[in-house]
């Protein structure tokens, strides 16, 4: 009967519907993110690592470069202090060195400061690596199950869609285009039932005459519900 198969038709499609919005909303779906974060930001942190601790490299590199350059001048102005016999140029050639001493300091000082910071690095990375195997297990058990959730409820989908293509299969095409019409432009419910003079989908009641109308609609054919247009079976 056409209007038990438009009925059952609806149960399918509300079932898929149910089932679509049930597998979006898994409570598995939430820590199953937060573990994969987890592993991602770990790992996102040793790259960061890697790569400060690269560019702390050739910082280093720079400064004792600089350093020996320094070292260099230094040996340069004190062989020459040993030879100046006037006052003033002795008195200018301390300065140099003091400024060199000063500016030895300096790069010493920030030199430490990056070895110092790479070491608090190669700790902080240490940890990473210590927990990244724990964040991969986490991510995969979250994972797997996530994906145990998933399948059972595509398995039921499986079943059902498999179940609504044969229905549909049975309907008239032109009746078939007009169920998907409306279950666009009503929300997915598209045929609804009688619940004394009272239509089940849109929840207002029928007048008299309406009522009459529809109950006298013959059998193969089909009557909408005057307020609302879904397909109403009596």
């Amino acid at each position: 009967m056409l209007s038990d198969d438009l009925l059952e038709l609806q149960r399918l499609d509300t079932t898929a519907d149910q089932l679509t919005n049930r597998r979006a909303r898994l409570p598995e779906r939430e820590p199953a993110a937060a573990a994969v974060e987890a592993l991602a930001s770990a790992r996102r942190r040793a790259a960061e690592i890697e790569r400060r601790d690269g560019e702390l490299t050739e910082a280093i590199a720079s400064l004792e470069r600089d350093g020996e350059a320094l070292t260099t001048q230094r040996t340069r102005l004190q062989a020459q202090l040993k030879t100046v016999i006037a006052p003033r140029a002795a008195e200018a050639l301390m300065h140099e060195l003091e400024t060199l001493r000063a500016r030895r300091d300096e790069l010493d000082d920030q030199e430490l400061a990056h070895l110092e910071e790479q070491s608090a690095l190669e700790d902080e990375r240490s940890a990473i690596n210590g927990r990244e195997p724990e964040l991969v297990a986490a991510a995969d058990a979250a994972g797997s199950q996530l994906r145990a959730a998933e399948g059972a409820i595509d398995a039921e989908l499986a079943t059902v869609r498999a179940d609504r293509a044969a229905l549909a299969a049975r309907l008239d095409a032109g009746v078939l285009a007009q169920y998907e019409r409306l279950r666009q432009r009503m929300g997915g419910v598209a045929v609804a039932t009688l619940d004394g003079k009272r239509c089940r989908g849109c929840h207002l009641d029928l007048s008299a005459s309406e009522l009459d109308q529809v109950r006298a609609t013959p059998a193969g054919e089909l009557s909408d519900c005057p307020q609302c247009g879904r397909l109403l079976v009596p």
